[in-house]
C-alpha cells in the first residue's frame, strides 16, 4: 500500500458465478485502515513527502495512477504517478522490490511535468504516464529509471485521463 494523504479501502472480489475468491472481508479494519479478508495484511510502503524506509528518496504527493512490472530476478517495480497540479512538478517514481517483497530502493522514472494523473503498463515493459492537463502529453517511461522519458506526440496533446 502507498499512502498519501487519504485511506484507500480495499473492496471483495467476486468470480464470474459471484462465489467470493478470497473469503469475506473482516468486519474491523487492520491497523492501516482497511478491511482485508483473513489471512491478508497490510503494510504501507511510502507516504507523500516522507522518505521512503530503506532508502534516501523521499515519496512524491498526490499519488495517482500506477502498475507493476515483474522482473527476472524475481522481484518487481511499482510505479507511481505524482498528480501535482503545480506546473513542472509531476512526474511518477518508482519502488523497487526483491523477490521476498522488500523495497530495496526508490527513484524518480518521470521529472518536470505536470498534474500525472493514470496511465498504462505497455505490453514491452514501459510505463506509460498521462498529463492531465490542457495541451498534456503521455509520456513513456523506463520503470527501472534506466532510460529517460520520452514524449509520445503521436498520442495527442490533450487532458489525458490516462491510456
Amino acid at each position: 500500500m502507498v499512502a498519501t494523504t487519504s485511506t484507500t479501502a480495499v473492496t471483495s472480489t467476486t468470480s464470474v458465478g459471484g462465489e467470493r475468491r478470497y473469503g469475506p472481508l473482516a468486519s474491523t479494519p487492520d491497523a492501516n485502515g482497511l478491511l482485508l479478508p483473513a489471512g491478508f495484511h497490510s503494510r504501507v510502503l511510502a507516504v507523500g513527502g516522507e522518505t521512503v524506509p530503506g532508502t534516501s528518496y523521499r515519496w512524491h504527493p498526490l499519488a495517482d495512477g500506477g502498475a507493476c512490472f515483474a522482473l527476472d530476478d524475481g522481484g518487481w517495480v511499482y510505479v507511481n504517478n505524482s498528480e501535482v497540479p503545480i506546473a513542472g512538478q509531476g512526474g511518477a517514481s518508482a519502488l523497487r522490490f526483491d523477490a521476498r517483497g522488500r523495497v530495496v530502493d526508490a527513484f524518480r522514472v518521470l521529472e518536470g511535468t505536470t498534474w500525472n494523473c493514470a496511465g498504462g503498463a505497455t505490453p514491452w515493459g514501459t510505463w506509460l504516464s498521462c498529463e492531465e492537463i490542457e495541451f498534456g502529453q503521455v509520456w513513456e517511461c523506463d520503470p527501472l529509471g534506466h532510460a529517460p522519458a520520452r514524449p509520445r506526440p503521436a498520442m495527442g496533446r490533450c487532458r489525458h485521463e490516462m491510456v
